[in-house]
């Protein structure tokens, strides 16, 4: 079963039997068995069939669109879950504070552990370039977490490890600019790549919420919002550093993706065509790598674990702790 990503703007996605085949200019692009299908994401505008829709939706195979700049425009989903029991104890716990801010903690304290740990791997590996007292700031911050008594303070907490994380980040890029996290729009080539794969790693997760029966718009931590996908966010927390960020610093720092792979300006930097393809590839690769090491869960792996492991918690009523990642 495979994630494949639709890019080729003007294209045309067409059902046939139990295939689904892309073209352009009479011209076919792609030939795509409906088996070998997991999840269709695409990428600015491609067009689809009645037929084509119809055969996703029979096959339960789901469909991201999004934006060229990495926004998430909405998702076609086979059919609601039928485990109304699991949303009926979501809908209890997002009620009952204690778990919530159970909940939140684990997520903090994963989240700003991993922000010290990919900062403290770093500067093992180039002395000097980060500020040496950065770790220390964000373990004192982690310390605290415990006795946090509210969201608020909870998330007072994560703002100021997340600022002194970002100060950081722009000193481990090479060569690049790095005006802190800018998310709307993203103006320069670091917050671009960032911004894309976190819509794609939280849109990932957004299917896994789904399957299991999820509502992805009711979060603990992020509490909810019209229109967006706070559970989901919720789950994202814990793997930005590990999946995201390093993959960014890696494709920078390398010089796999420059200045001259973007276009757009202050409205905000998007990938160009061959880059957007290469980087959907460097994404992929990252997904399927192991997470600690040899012999480990790959990344997408420890999605599904997480979102297993959250299903059980809402159906116990127990938070328990997030993954950590162990900064291999």
């Amino acid at each position: 079963m495979s994630f494949v990503y639709l890019t080729t703007i003007g294209s045309m996605v067409r059902g046939r039997g139990e295939r689904l085949q892309v073209w352009k200019d009479n011209a076919k692009l792609a030939d795509l068995r409906l088996f070998d299908l997991e999840r269709l994401i695409v990428v600015g505008s491609v067009q689809f069939t009645t037929q084509a829709i119809a055969l996703l939706l029979d096959k339960g195979i789901d469909v991201a669109f999004l934006t060229t700049r990495g926004r998430l425009r909405g998702s076609l989903v086979s059919g609601q879950s039928r485990n109304i029991y699991l949303r009926l104890a979501q809908f209890d716990r997002f009620k009952d504070d204690a778990f919530r801010l159970a909940f939140s903690q684990s997520i903090v304290t994963s989240k700003l552990t991993a922000q010290e740990r990919l900062i403290a791997r770093y500067e093992r590996n180039h002395p000097g370039r980060l500020e040496a007292d950065a770790p220390e700031r964000i373990r004192r911050l982690i310390g605290k977490v415990p006795a946090a008594g509210t969201l608020d303070e909870l998330r007072g907490f994560e703002g100021a490890g997340t600022a002194v994380y970002y100060n950081q980040f722009g000193q481990m890029l090479t060569g690049l600019d790095f005006p802190g996290r800018k998310k709307h729009p993203s103006t320069d080539p670091a917050n671009a790549l960032l911004s894309f794969g976190y819509v794609l790693l939280t849109n990932e997760i957004a299917a896994l919420l789904e399957a299991r029966g999820f509502d992805p718009a009711i979060g603990f931590f992020h509490g909810i919002r019209y229109g967006r996908q706070s559970l989901s966010l919720d789950v994202v927390e814990v793997f930005r550093q590990p999946v995201i960020d390093r993959l960014t610093l890696r494709l920078l720092n390398r010089g796999q993706f420059t200045p001259e792979d973007f276009e757009g300006g202050e409205r905000g930097l998007r990938l160009l065509p061959e880059a957007l393809q290469r980087y959907l590839s460097h994404y992929e690769e990252q997904l399927a790598s192991p997470s600690e090491g040899k012999e480990t869960p790959t990344w997408r792996e420890r999605l599904t674990e997480q979102v297993a492991s959250l299903k059980e918690m809402v159906m116990d009523g127990e938070a328990r702790q997030m993954y950590t990642w162990a900064g291999y």
